[in-house]
């Protein structure tokens, strides 16, 4: 087995690097949400900045007006730093002892082992340590050091949930085996980034839906059994089921992969993972409400469309700005505009007849409400003739859509 171990070594250290690379390419923009990181892991006592090397905040924001980002030495600092405090957090939970950590736990070992010794493997006195440390890798080395802090900071949870939620995304959307073909495909390295770095946007998103969805407090078998089937099918009719807007953003997505060099069925992948944006919240609510996932989400895109919601939900997906709290406002809003709409639709069901179709509630409810609606639509109308589309118009346009929905 000496040759398969030093293989899994060597490939941890490739997408170590990988993810050095990839959080290079921030750039002086990214210095703002990696200081907050590092005040963050300062706070907590899991980071000192004398021992480690790094500058004050105050030196750190002059080098990145200057044009300068972080050095590859002080970003690995950070790397570490992050995978360690993940690493804590997850082994103080209860995702280790999920039937979902299984895979996790196996697939650490040589292949000559996975089988003769499974139980003994699943019984390993390590167990709870082995899974963590394989999951802090993983999501930061796909994801970067600072998303999975900036997502528990956002949806108010804690980096254990956050790491059950990471477990539970790359199940339900096949992401091994999406990164495995992106490491493997040839392209330029640009686009090999470009990909990784989509694709983290959208897992995150995902992610987001998912602990909103139950994941703060489910464990990962429970929820993946609740909203899995319902997911499936969902990304079986994706195709059918995209509204024009929704349909647009996916493909403009994938021609900009395309621009960079990225092939063709690839890029496309990782724009369905846009394309499917809304699928776990969608799964829970038809499970939720007992209506078909196919009938709830032509609801929810005819609701999105004759709203401008949509759009507004896009915009802010693909927003990425420097400044730490407007990335959390953004990414925030990306969620809540989803979430109005479930609530809304919930509160439709609620008062259905078993005969009566989503879609012509929605439809019933829009024609009572027309003024309201056109007057809303204008105002969509003027945030999209606006260059540059500020957060805070996309945070206005979120609390007068929570007003209207809620006449």
């Amino acid at each position: 087995m000496t040759d398969e171990v030093a293989a899994l070594v060597q490939e941890d250290n490739r997408l170590q690097a990988l993810a050095l690379s990839i959080a290079e390419q921030g750039g002086p923009q990214a210095v703002g949400s990696q200081l907050r990181l590092i005040e963050s892991l300062e706070d907590g006592g899991n980071l000192d900045r004398k021992t480690e090397g790094l500058a004050d905040s105050g030196a750190l924001s002059r080098r990145a007006a200057d044009g300068h980002g972080l050095t590859r030495p002080e970003l690995a600092v950070l790397l570490s730093s992050a995978k360690l405090v993940i690493q804590a957090a997850i082994e103080a939970s209860d995702l280790a002892d999920d039937v979902e950590a299984e895979p996790l736990l196996v697939g650490d070992f040589p292949a000559a082992m996975q089988g003769p010794f499974r139980k003994r493997i699943l019984s390993h006195r390590l167990r709870r340590e082995i899974v963590a440390t394989v999951v802090a890798n993983t999501i930061v080395n796909r994801m970067g050091m600072v998303q999975p802090f900036e997502l528990a900071e956002e949806e108010g949870t804690g980096l254990d949930r956050v790491g059950a939620a990471f477990v539970e995304a790359c199940r339900l959307f096949g992401l091994e085996a999406l990164w495995a073909a992106i490491d493997a495909a040839k392209m330029p390295e640009k686009a090999r980034i470009q990909l990784f770095e989509r694709t983290a946007a959208a897992l995150r998103g995902h992610m987001a839906d998912l602990l909103r969805a139950g994941g703060a407090m489910e464990p990962p078998s429970q929820l993946l059994g609740e909203v899995g089937p319902g997911v499936a099918e969902l990304v079986d009719h994706v195709d059918d089921l995209l509204a024009d807007e929704a349909r647009g953003h996916a493909e403009t997505i994938a021609a900009d992969l395309l621009a960079v060099g990225a092939p063709p069925g690839i890029a496309a992948k990782v724009a369905n993972l846009f394309a499917v944006d809304g699928a776990v919240g969608l799964a829970r609510l038809a499970r939720d409400t007992g209506i078909e996932p196919v009938r709830l989400t032509r609801a929810f895109s005819d609701l999105g469309e004759r709203l401008g919601l949509d759009w507004a939900q896009q915009r802010a997906s693909v927003m990425s700005p420097s400044d730490p709290w407007e990335r959390l406002l953004v990414a925030g809003l990306a969620r809540d505009f989803q979430q109005m709409r479930f609530e809304f639709i919930r509160g439709l069901a609620s008062g259905r007849r078993a005969k009566d179709d989503p879609e012509a509630l929605i439809e019933r409810w829009a024609a009572s409400r027309e003024p309201a609606i056109r007057q809303f639509r204008a105002m969509i109308g003027r945030a999209q003739s606006a260059s540059p589309l500020a957060p805070t118009m996309l945070a206005q346009i979120a609390s007068q859509a929570r007003n209207l929905l809620q006449r």
